[in-house]
């Protein structure tokens, strides 16, 4: 038998979120009235949610966050971190499937955050979870800034200079620009021994149900470049290991 939802629980949790977003701006009689909440009900929430420091008032009939809220926000995960944890498992599988070495990633402060790392293969590499690297040589890193606002991408490609790793790496801004065109254009990157001699690396886009992208998953190939079939086929299994990991975080 399936158990019945707290009807007083559920306004209070919907009151909450509405002054939360709404940020001060309006009294609870009007934030109540936009809910669909019964003023006098209102008022108990919002009684309650102030009595346990989850809103405090601000001005006649305003509210905002309160402290026991701000306590709390920094332990719920980030969407990032909540698709981290949905890839890991379909990650390791597909790395030990196919040998390679699985990342996934995402952009903060102009670099590639590492988040999930999976070894399929008999060579390790030097990446680590919660280590950073430069996104413009990197197959994720190219994912992550062809998705930027035009403006943020061409404040970054103004703030170089780009160090060459090897003889292949791109260093000069138009060359970036050009390749994260392509990437934007195809829906996957590469790493054509950009960061490493003896690394290539495919990179596909992890977007949310709207289309943002919120990061970036690669395999990495240690010594040599797969065919043409290996990279397709693998492509496939990473974007469809993108799609459930993201229907099952936004169903």
């Amino acid at each position: 038998m399936a158990t019945k939802q707290s009807s007083t629980l559920a306004k209070g949790l919907r009151l909450l979120q509405a002054i939360v977003v709404d940020g001060g701006r309006s009294t609870l009689s009007e934030v109540a009235k936009e809910q669909g909440i019964p003023l006098p009900t209102a008022h108990r929430l919002a009684l309650t949610l102030e009595g346990e420091g989850y809103i405090e008032r601000h001005g006649k009939g305003c509210y905002l966050p309160g402290l026991e809220l701000s306590r709390i926000m920094p332990l719920i995960p980030r969407p990032e971190d909540r698709i981290a944890v949905r890839l890991r498992r379909p990650m390791k599988n597909l790395a030990a499937k196919h040998r390679v070495l699985m990342h996934f990633g995402v952009l903060d402060d102009a670099m590639v955050t590492y988040l999930v790392k999976e070894n399929g293969g008999e060579h390790e590499l030097f990446t680590e979870e919660r280590r950073q690297l430069e996104a413009y040589c990197s197959g994720i890193g190219k994912v992550l800034l062809s998705a930027l606002p035009k403006k943020e991408l061409e404040a970054y490609l103004a703030g170089g200079p780009f160090v060459a790793l090897t003889d292949h790496t791109l260093t000069e801004p138009d060359q970036i620009e050009k390749e994260l065109a392509e990437v934007r254009a195809q829906g996957v990157a590469f790493d054509r021994f950009e960061i490493r001699d003896d690394i290539f690396c495919m990179a596909v886009p992890v977007a949310d149900p709207a289309g943002r992208t919120i990061g970036g998953l690669s395999a990495s190939f240690i010594g040599g470049v797969p065919g043409a079939e290996k990279l397709a086929s693998l492509r496939r299994e990473m974007t469809t290991l993108v799609s459930q990991a993201i229907g099952k975080e936004f169903p």
